[in-house]
């Protein structure tokens, strides 16, 4: 497993989670991609858009100390070692829909909006790839920071016409695979009591 692919992984997730969504409310025409949302790489009609267009470290980063890891090894053995502290990350991304109509991209947006209020968290069979951890979830959150203005600046900033848009992120983490020797454990002791007059 390669850890740092977990950035593709969670929009390959998020994409997937669209996906399902739309087919099982019938919208089998959709198509799903995380491209950059220009005309140009609009294939067909409908796309759903779901682009990361921002990383960043998650709030309250503080300085990172080695953690004690405890587990178990292939043969059973209780093993110990330290390893980096994981970094919390924000995946920002910008959905979007490029439709037939504006109806259409009306009732896109609107469904968008009801899956990822009924999917907080992704888990289990919902992360796609080999980089999560069996233990790991996805929040996704609405980006209630942005606005109309940062809208007009992305699409600007695309040189694209400015469309309805949702801003969401993906919180995950992304884990170290640098860690210390395995530390030697006490496994027994030898006491001796010795009288002295």
């Amino acid at each position: 497993m390669s850890q740092f692919e977990v950035v593709r992984d969670v929009g390959e997730s998020l994409k997937e989670l669209l996906k399902a969504s739309f087919k099982e409310a019938g919208f089998t025409t959709v198509t799903v991609s995380n491209d950059r949302p220009k005309k140009e790489n609009i294939k067909s009609l409908p796309t759903v858009s779901s682009y990361l267009y921002h990383l960043a470290i998650a709030p309250g980063y503080k300085d990172r100390t080695d953690s004690l890891v405890t587990t178990y090894s292939k043969d059973g053995r209780l093993t110990e070692y330290y390893q980096d502290a994981p970094v919390q990350m924000h995946a920002q991304f910008v959905l979007s829909v490029f439709g037939n109509t504006p109806t259409e991209e009306n009732l896109l947006l609107g469904l968008i909006v009801k899956t990822l209020l009924e999917n907080p968290i992704l888990f289990g069979d919902q992360l796609k790839g080999e980089s999560f951890f069996p233990d790991d979830q996805l929040n996704v959150f609405p980006n209630l920071q942005a606005d109309f203005s940062e809208s007009v600046s992305f699409w600007r900033s695309l040189n694209e016409e400015v469309r309805p848009s949702l801003f969401y992120y993906v919180r995950f983490r992304v884990e170290s695979e640098r860690r210390s020797q395995e530390l030697p454990r006490v496994i027994g002791r030898d006491l001796a009591v010795r009288q002295t007059t």
